[in-house]
């Protein structure tokens, strides 16, 4: 399954129009081409992940296009009190956009989640320059330049410059939508198109940071006339290859599919640790359950603890999450409460160096290697955690005043 995501960002303002021509064309089209990915591949298209924005973003150019005269009202937040940021809650999904992808995520399996930006010339496909997330497994990011590589090759052939990939952002934050994919044993990509933001035809100025390089042989042309057509078909002919690739080897991204989730399981005794153990006897213990919540949201499994138990010379009482590394989405458990650690020496980061959910919520979190550990019993949450409360000091109050 090949999940095709748009405008996150709402100035993006390509990807909407592209993936409804996209959609039609994979229904209709019959060269053997289009053929292909209708026999092997099922593709899901979300068109406008901020619908809101998207909304937005087409009342303030139509109003630009029927007052020329007048300052259009800025378009401060695109959906309720987020801007770009919606697109760096892949850790808090504290947004409804985010939960809804990662529900769908997980009721759907993609293979691929494919989200499509717009900022530089003329196409730039997704592989990073390192360092990479040190909690990925090694083959995703074989994955990620296996596809970006093929789109590169097929474009230039077909006359395409400006097509190119590796020197943009990094690899190493999960705070992106797409590791809604990485994090779960499947692939996160991700394209960035040159996009006007409006539906008008420009003459445009390539910036100078475009200029050729080992990443980039073939560059953009310094100055072109650029119109929502030309980002249109950027996007579409690159992702239609990217599609009838993974159409032509789809038993090998199924073959790997299947083999990160066994790896990801193996974890707590071939790579460890063994669990990660939030301890019951702590002082934030509702922030602990939120904490647990959030694991469970993104489909981490978590267990509480039977009784008390021990793990070599950690003692842990009854009623402490457990959150076991021998699981199908242990990489992402044990990313989000794993320290990380960014070297001083590594290039200048794209975005966050560091993210530990225990830290940020001042809660406990115990890292324990000894495989023991897995031994304990104990019980697998089939809903949300919660903590049962109480008021005490006056008998019969009349009033309650919460300090919020």
């Amino acid at each position: 399954m090949y999940w095709a995501s748009g405008s996150i960002h709402s100035p993006e303002t390509g990807s909407c129009e592209m993936l409804m021509e996209l959609a039609y064309r994979l229904a209709t089209e019959e060269t053997p081409f289009i053929q292909a990915i209708r026999k092997n591949v099922i593709v899901l298209i979300t068109p406008a992940l901020e619908v809101d924005g998207r909304d937005r973003m087409v009342d303030t150019y139509n109003y630009r296009k029927a007052n020329p005269d007048k300052a259009a009202p800025p378009l401060v937040y695109w959906g309720h009190y987020v801007a770009h940021d919606n697109n760096r809650d892949g850790l808090g999904m504290a947004l409804a956009l985010s939960r809804n992808q990662m529900k769908t995520f997980i009721e759907y399996h993609p293979t691929i989640l494919h989200d499509l930006h717009e900022s530089v010339p003329f196409l730039y496909t997704s592989t990073g320059t390192g360092p990479y997330n040190a909690w990925l497994d090694p083959i995703v990011i074989d994955e990620w330049n296996l596809l970006a590589y093929h789109e590169i090759e097929e474009m230039t052939k077909r006359g395409v410059p400006g097509v190119w990939t590796h020197g943009f952002y990094d690899g190493w934050a999960p705070n992106y939508m797409f590791y809604v994919a990485n994090g779960h044993n499947a692939i996160g990509r991700f394209y960035e198109t040159f996009g006007n933001g409006v539906a008008d035809t420009m003459d445009r100025t390539v910036p100078g940071q475009s200029q050729r390089d080992w990443f980039r042989p073939n560059p953009p042309l310094p100055r072109v006339k650029w119109s929502l057509r030309n980002n249109v078909n950027m996007q579409e002919s690159a992702i239609l290859l990217a599609m009838n690739f993974v159409s032509n080897n789809k038993d090998r991204f199924l073959k790997n599919f299947y083999l990160k989730s066994k790896r990801s399981v193996a974890k707590a005794t071939n790579e460890g640790p063994a669990a990660w153990v939030i301890p019951a006897d702590q002082t934030r213990v509702v922030e602990a359950a939120d904490m647990v919540n959030l694991l469970r949201l993104m489909g981490v499994e978590v267990h509480r603890a039977d009784k008390d138990f021990s793990a070599k010379d950690q003692k842990f009482p009854a009623g402490s999450y457990v959150v076991r590394m021998d699981q199908p989405y242990s990489r992402m458990a044990d990313m989000l409460l794993d320290t990380q650690y960014y070297n001083v020496n590594d290039p200048r980061p794209y975005d966050d160096t560091g993210w530990t959910l225990g830290a940020l919520r001042n809660v406990k979190t115990v890292r324990v290697n000894d495989k023991g550990v897995l031994q304990a019993p104990m019980t697998l949450l089939t809903k949300d955690a919660s903590v049962a409360g109480n008021i005490g000091g006056v008998s019969s109050p009349t009033t309650y005043l919460i300090n919020h």
